[in-house]
């Protein structure tokens, strides 16, 4: 009896999210699903948005954009932690400064970001006059907007917060007595990096990449207003649906984008399990 009341309470309290996670999750993906195989008079169902996809040049291209965008800002994101997060753990003077402008991107809105990241990158932007006012071997103005390297900074910019947060929430939560003990032992400093700070931290970096990269390979909002001729699959999606009306095309490209992003997540953990256990 009190068995039963026991499931019966659990079930109670797992109603909510399953109700939650399944009305907003399953149930679109299923309907997604149904969508990206149903043909253009809706007669029937078929794999034929997925062979016109995968057999197109240009949405590999597509494929081929969002993987370099969002891979190039996680590498980009985790060479911005590591020694900004070794830094902050001294405590160093204005750390408590640096840490706000961590967060800054977190809290302005991407379209907001986008749009202030597009005039300071401005050929007349005040980055620009800067650099030439200050660096005598460039004379004419950085071209950054409407270019790959540039949504990569953007993207960056924008992203790069949560991969330094976790890494460093993960630094500053090693004991310092276990990397003393190495050094006292004869460890040189990038030895007790290398073998010590790195093995117990990869963790916290691998949580913050993983989210970067999650972030950047669904973002929307910056390429589409300053991607240029860099159109993502996010952008394409919305180009097939918002101005196109080709719904199932839309679908299918949605459905193919969650199994790329799931395979590469699935890649790049049992990758970084072995680089940890090793």
């Amino acid at each position: 009896m009190q068995f039963k009341k026991d499931n019966l309470l659990t079930l109670l309290l797992l109603f909510p999210g399953l109700v939650f996670f399944i009305g907003l999750f399953i149930y679109p993906l299923c309907i997604t699903f149904m969508n990206s195989l149903t043909i253009s008079n809706h007669t029937g169902y078929s794999l034929q948005n997925y062979i016109d996809l995968l057999s197109s040049a240009k949405y590999w291209n597509v494929i081929g954009i969002t993987f370099i965008l969002a891979i190039s800002t996680t590498i980009l994101s985790v060479l911005i932690a590591l020694p900004l997060a070794l830094i902050l753990r001294k405590r160093v003077k204005g750390h408590t400064f640096i840490r706000l402008l961590i967060l800054l991107p977190l809290t302005v809105l991407a379209l907001i970001s986008a749009l202030g990241l597009l005039i300071v990158w401005d050929k007349n932007g005040w980055v620009n006059l800067f650099l030439m006012q200050v660096l005598p071997f460039i004379d004419e103005p950085l071209k950054i907007n409407y270019t790959l390297y540039g949504l990569i900074l953007f993207y960056a910019w924008l992203y790069s917060p949560h991969t330094i947060l976790m890494t460093l929430s993960s630094i500053e939560g090693i004991d310092r007595n276990v990397e003393q003990a190495a050094t006292i032992t004869g460890a040189k400093p990038f030895e007790v990096f290398r073998y010590i700070t790195l093995p117990l931290s990869i963790s916290g970096i691998r949580s913050g990449s993983v989210m970067t990269f999650l972030l950047a390979f669904g973002a929307f909002n910056v390429p589409l207003i300053a991607g240029g001729n860099y159109r993502p699959l996010t952008v394409a999606i919305y180009t097939e649906a918002g101005v196109f009306n080709n719904w199932s095309k839309a679908s299918a490209l949605a459905i193919i984008m969650g199994i790329l992003e799931i395979i590469f997540i699935l890649i790049y953990f049992k990758l970084t399990k072995k680089r940890s256990a090793a």
